[in-house]
Parts: C-alpha cells; structure tokens; sequence
C-alpha cells in the first residue's frame, strides 16, 4: 500500500514555489481535522499551532475534533472532503501500523498526502520501584535471567510503545509479557502493586509518576538522550535498529494541488520554527520538526515497510 507512488507528487510540490500557484488560499476557513479527543496531547498541539497558522494563511484555523474507530472516523472525513487544502488532517505515525491490523475505510497511499511531519518524541520505558534494577542494562539483564516472567504495558496491541517492546525483546533476545492497558494511569496501580512490572509511553504521560518516585526511567526508545529524561539510556545506542519515535503527521486529502500543499508546509514550518512555539512543544516532550513533504513521505513509508515486517514476525494479531 504504501510505496514510491507518493514521489511524483512530492517532486512536483518541492519544484513549484508556493507563492506561485497558491492562488486566493484559502479563500474561507481552514479545518484541522484531531481525530482524537480534545484534551489530548495532539490537540494540544493542533490548537497551538492553530492559533498561529491563521494569522499566516489570514483565515481562520478551526480545530475539529472528530473522534471514534481509533482514529478513523476523523481520518475518513477529510478523506472524503473536497481536495483543495480547506481541510486538513492531523493523525500520528501509528497510520503506518493500522493497516497491518485491521481493514481500514481509506487507503492511506491513494486517498491521503503527507504534507509535513509536525514534532516527535520517542517513548519512555520505566519499571515499577520495587523491581530490582536501577538501570536499563540492568533491566535488560534481570529479564534475561527471569524469561517470561516480566510483563510490560502498552497502551494497546500493535501501538508504537508495543512495537518498541517487541524490537527490544527481539534484539536482546529476552522474553517479556506484553500486556496492554487503555492507558498508563490505568497501569500505575498495577505497578504500585507490583502486578506489573514495566510500561512503555510517552514521556509527558509517565513525567508526574517518574517526579514522585512511583516508577524509575530506565530508558527511552531512541538513539540519542531525550530532553526530558536526560540521564535514560537511549535504548537504540545499545541495540541499533531499536528506535521507535512518535510523529505527528500533517496530511491533505489526495489530489490537493500541489501549490497548496506546499503553501500549506511552508506556513507550518514557519510557525514551527519559532521559538515560542518550540519551547511550549519542548513543554509537552515534542521536538519540533516541519520537514519537507517528500521526507514525510519517505519516513512513513519507511515505518509502514519496517513495523509490518516486525507485526509477521511477531506474530501481533490485533485485539
């Protein structure tokens, strides 16, 4: 599904200047469709960068909120709204593993256009307190000499902190129990208890439980030391090939002039690259990022190939 297709169209956006083309965009309201709650961390972000993209573009940036099928039903209505940059999509890079679990309501490939790749954050794997380790060499360690006797939560089947775990263990050749919860504040009572022994997320969801002592940080799944946890070993530097970093995706529907697509990540990355906005990201554990549609592209379709080889080889089934 997700292949070179996509390329055309990227050169055609990067050679066309966006001023050229762009026209009277937008000539009315401009819909940032959140396929997730209001509330969340990509809302968050959607409706900081909102309130400065409509001062660029001179029309307003209303955040629609339209959530439900994990993430679908928003996804779907800018699918199927018209092609000319009025509406918009903020999804995440777990996009790219979806299709390997489950038949989805649009093809990703033929119906959507990565515009640009928004902020990322890896994820952060931290143990309960009262699990003897006290570092992620150590925890590595513990669970090769105690096989199939950890269990580590997620917050679902095939999830990007899942995934990490499935590389880790992999990798390390160690075997640890996955077991998925809705959430990480619904884990911290089993880690508390001691019913569960490690979770992978996302480092501003485990920060409030990491600052009070209820668990340590070991680790956090990327090559290089993460801002927020800066002592955490970055796992992928002991097992390359082990990062897994969370992107906020920026898409138009397909057949969105190329013109306007450019426009629209020229505004993005703009915004993006002031330092307000960085610094409110960096708040929420977001690097910013603003790439070029083509990298977008490149870099979801390297995680499609990449997590859809993992998902056979695990065997992961969806829930």
């Amino acid at each position: 599904m997700i292949r070179a297709m996509w390329h055309g169209l990227m050169a055609a956006i990067l050679l066309t200047p966006p001023s050229l083309a762009a026209g009277d965009y937008p000539e009315r309201p401009v819909r940032l469709v959140v396929p997730f709650v209001a509330g969340g961390s990509i809302d968050r972000v959607a409706r900081l960068l909102a309130e400065r993209i409509q001062a660029k573009l001179g029309q307003p940036v209303v955040v629609d909120n339209r959530t439900g099928a994990t993430g679908n039903i928003g996804t779907q209505a800018v699918v199927a709204a018209p092609p000319d940059g009025h509406t918009l999509l903020m999804q995440t890079s777990a996009l790219a593993i979806s299709p390997w679990l489950s038949r989805l309501p649009f093809d990703v490939e033929a119906d959507l256009v990565p515009v640009t790749r928004i902020a990322r954050t890896p994820y952060a794997l931290v143990v309960r307190k009262s699990l003897p380790v006290e570092s992620f060499e150590a925890f590595v360690a513990y669970a090769a000499a105690h096989p199939g006797k950890l269990t580590c939560s997620s917050y679902g089947v095939g999830s990007p902190p899942h995934l990490a775990l499935e590389l880790i263990k992999q990798a390390a050749s160690v075997e640890i129990v996955h077991a998925p919860y809705r959430s990480f504040s619904q884990a911290v009572p089993s880690l508390v208890s001691g019913q569960l022994d490690c979770s992978i997320d996302t480092p501003t969801n485990v920060q409030p439980q990491v600052e009070t002592g209820v668990v340590r940080v070991l680790g956090v799944t990327a090559a290089e030391p993460f801002f927020l946890f800066p002592s955490a070993t970055p796992m992928a530097s002991r097992y390359p090939g082990t990062e897994v970093e969370g992107f906020q995706v920026l898409f138009a529907a397909k057949g969105t002039p190329p013109a306007i697509v450019g426009r629209v990540r020229a505004e993005f990355a703009r915004v993006l690259r002031d330092p307000e906005v960085e610094k409110q990201l960096r708040a929420m554990g977001f690097v910013p990022v603003g790439d070029d549609p083509r990298s977008a592209a490149e870099g979801f379709e390297k995680d499609y190939a990449r997590f859809g080889r993992l998902i056979k080889e695990r065997g992961i089934r969806a829930e």
